[in-house]
């Protein structure tokens, strides 16, 4: 993955689930190493969300892929005063797959752009929730100023009946960790709690696994399942 463009088109199209064999296991592997690259699907999975909400699932079928390529094999050779160092560009999958994730991404800044004022505020701090051995990012954390956070999940995490996830932060330990919400599966949310003073990095946020109603303590009573640590987004 040569660019840093690349790696955004990459992202795109794993949130939009349009990757071959291999290049899922690159995204896989990018998202499990590169904090940058988590930050990017994380940004499309929020770009695509409210889309997502009104479309219902439709399978394609089992020979679009291959329809689509067999298209673009057939096209015609590149002009003769084409520059010579992009002699492939026309005819390349990467390309046609790249230019149509561009233009759905259009599409869709239209169609939210009615939906919702244009802009959105950014985060004062982000942090990567990763599990207690560090070996897998779990979630995203943006925090604004007006004491709002969103929750963005980077993988599945099981519930078992009669469970619920916990959002915790914690910013003084005379204060103790503070809730800022019950989940009953992992999920795209915004959460938030009054009195907070402005998210700071270093500020700590975890998930743990509570009884359906929460924690009875209001401090964390089951297992820590992800944790980190707020940075300043640059």
């Amino acid at each position: 993955m040569s660019t840093n463009e690349d790696r955004i088109v990459l992202a795109g199209e794993y949130v939009l689930g349009v990757l071959e064999a291999q290049e899922q296991r690159e995204a896989q592997t990018l998202l499990a190493q590169d904090a940058a690259f988590r930050a990017a699907v994380a940004d499309w999975r929020l770009r695509l969300e409210e889309l997502d909400a009104t479309a219902s699932e439709v399978s394609p079928s089992p020979g679009l892929w291959r329809r689509i390529e067999s298209a673009i094999a057939q096209a015609p050779p590149a002009a003769a005063e084409k520059p010579a160092t992009r002699p492939g560009l026309w005819r390349s999958l990467t390309f046609w797959r790249a230019a149509a994730l561009a233009l759905a991404a259009a599409c869709i800044v239209l169609v939210v752009g009615t939906l919702q004022p244009w802009g959105r505020p950014q985060p004062v701090v982000i942090a990567v929730l990763e599990a207690e051995d560090g070996s897998s990012p779990g979630a995203i954390v943006e925090a604004y100023a007006d004491g709002s956070i969103r929750l963005v999940p980077l993988t599945d995490i099981p519930v078992p009946p009669g469970r619920a996830l916990q959002v915790w932060t914690l910013w003084d330990q005379a204060r103790g960790p503070v809730p800022l919400g019950l989940l009953d599966r992992a999920r795209n949310a915004v959460l938030s709690v009054d009195g907070q003073p402005r998210p700071q990095p270093q500020q700590l946020y975890e998930i743990t696994l509570e009884p359906a109603s929460g924690s009875p303590t209001g401090r964390p009573t089951g297992p820590i399942l992800y944790k980190g640590l707020a940075a300043v987004p640059r």
